[in-house]
């Protein structure tokens, strides 16, 4: 009997020092969790720095205004100082939610900071009127003291932001030593009572595991996320990132450097490294291929991750699937009737295509053209042949322009477009030729067509050279005039700007 009782005594020892053990792990895994709740401080933090950092900016950059020795300098440096200004604004709007401070201190610094714009205003009216003295004046004296407490006021949120965060992290430390203190002197007091409620405990704690689990997979399965390093090559990622690019999380984890962008133009790139790199976030649409080459949309938001000390160890990153959202977006750039790009589009394109010609030193040619007599045409045949008309030309400029960087567009009415790229200046008119008598060639009658007896297009020409300074109103009027030329001309022919 006696020796029962000591093996029976024996296993509830061990059985209370495994549930005792079991109970500090979990009380840990808590704490571990509490400190990761409690982090959201360092958000104000990072707020108030970059409030810091574009103040120094903005201050920077108004020196550049009051030693600007040319009215395109000013200008220059004016845009950078409104951009950091709505910067500033955006971080003031996070401080005044999250600040757990007093709200004065808050208003304080934005009151300052607003009531600098006068003195920035005041520096830049001078400089444009010529009085470079009085600016450089106010900005070593009012402006510099003006920045200066400034400064002080947001350091003073930034030290209040950075302490919570200590005095939080620090205090769920002390819950853990609290709480595995309390768990073994329970345990040593009470251990025949203990086994029921450290039973109660392990299932409670059990549950809350589950659901964590479960939570975190719904996170993991549904919202679609990724760390990256400094060098922003992926480190880890959701499931639902590595599912939508058709790719399995190692395979995912294995790309090189840069892959979530690797399909953006290199500008964009650009665009988001430097941003990055300046310890901002980014945020945006980008275009990304996926395992299957099918094109997806997402949009992103690309957060910067720091050390105690705020140099960049990496970065989070959230993606939402856009792609459903681009098609639509498409639609709304085609034209119902040809299927060709509509003159919205073309608005929006135009300028576009003219930068990546000349980065990529080509020639950039834009067609005008319009189809002959083509009120006359409706009148004899109807609107109905009209349409098909129409109809067939499109389909004739979309089998000339077959590339992916070739444009063809229906500017309105009768009226079309085109816009492609050549290596030189008989090619572009070989294509506008090409095009015209393939056009002719479709035979489609035209009785009221003083050109000929079938329907005929008339086209203006333009190449844009790299060194081409002209704007896109400039170039369209031209385009224009060079097709009114070949109408006067009589009709269905080519003429080259």
């Amino acid at each position: 009997m006696n020796k029962n009782i000591i093996i029976s005594f024996s296993i509830t020892i061990l059985l209370l020092l495994v549930l005792g053990a079991v109970s500090i792990v979990k009380m840990m895994e808590l704490s571990e969790l509490t400190q990761k709740l409690y982090k959201h401080p360092f958000t104000v933090t990072n707020a108030t720095k970059t409030i810091e950092t574009n103040l120094v900016s903005m201050h920077r950059y108004m020196k550049d205004v009051a030693l600007a020795k040319s009215m395109e300098d000013i200008q220059q440096a004016v845009v950078k100082v409104n951009q950091n200004e709505v910067e500033v604004y955006k971080k003031f709007d996070i401080v005044f939610d999250r600040y757990l401070g007093d709200k004065k201190d808050i208003q304080m610094s934005y009151d300052a900071f607003v009531n600098w714009k006068p003195i920035r205003d005041e520096v830049i009216e001078l400089m444009k009127n010529g009085k470079g003295d009085e600016a450089a004046q106010i900005t070593k004296g009012k402006g510099a003291r003006h920045v200066e407490d400034l400064n002080k006021q947001v350091e003073k949120m930034v030290d209040y932001a950075n302490n919570k965060a200590i005095y939080f992290k620090e205090h769920a430390l002390q819950n853990e030593i609290k709480s595995i203190g309390l768990i073994l002197g329970v345990l040593a007091i009470i251990l025949i009572i203990v086994i029921t409620v450290l039973i109660v405990l392990v299932r409670g704690l059990s549950s809350n595991a589950k659901k964590l689990k479960e939570h975190f997979h719904l996170i993991d399965q549904n919202i679609m996320s990724a760390s990256s390093d400094k060098n922003c090559k992926v480190v880890e990622a959701s499931n639902a990132l590595s599912r939508h690019l058709s790719l399995t999380k190692p395979e995912l984890l294995s790309k090189e450097e840069n892959y979530l962008i690797s399909d953006c133009s290199e500008e964009l790139q650009d665009e988001i490294k430097r941003t990055l790199q300046s310890g901002q976030e980014w945020e945006g649409e980008i275009s990304k291929l996926d395992s299957r080459n099918v094109l997806q949309w997402l949009h992103v938001n690309i957060t910067p991750k720091f050390d105690s000390e705020y140099n960049i160890i990496g970065y989070t990153n959230i993606l939402h699937d856009i792609s459903s959202k681009k098609k639509i977006e498409e639609i709304s750039r085609v034209d119902g009737l040809t299927n060709l790009y509509n003159r919205r589009f073309f608005d929006e394109t135009f300028a576009k295509t003219i930068k990546i010609a000349n980065r990529q030193e080509s020639l950039l040619v834009f067609v005008m053209m319009d189809i002959d007599h083509f009120k006359s045409y409706n009148d004899t045949y109807g609107h109905q042949d009209g349409d098909k008309a129409l109809k067939r030309i499109a389909l004739v400029l979309k089998k000339v322009l077959k590339r992916p960087d070739d444009y063809s567009f229906r500017l309105g009415g009768e009226e079309f477009g085109m816009l492609y790229m050549v290596k030189n200046e008989d090619d572009a008119l070989k294509i506008a030729q090409k095009t015209r008598e393939t056009i002719e060639a479709l035979k489609i009658p035209h009785s009221g067509n003083s050109a000929s007896a079938f329907v005929t297009m008339s086209m203006g020409v333009y190449v844009i050279h790299p060194d081409d300074d002209s704007s896109v109103e400039e170039i369209y009027v031209k385009s224009d005039e060079a097709l009114y030329e070949a109408k006067q001309g009589g009709r269905n022919r080519v003429v080259k700007v």
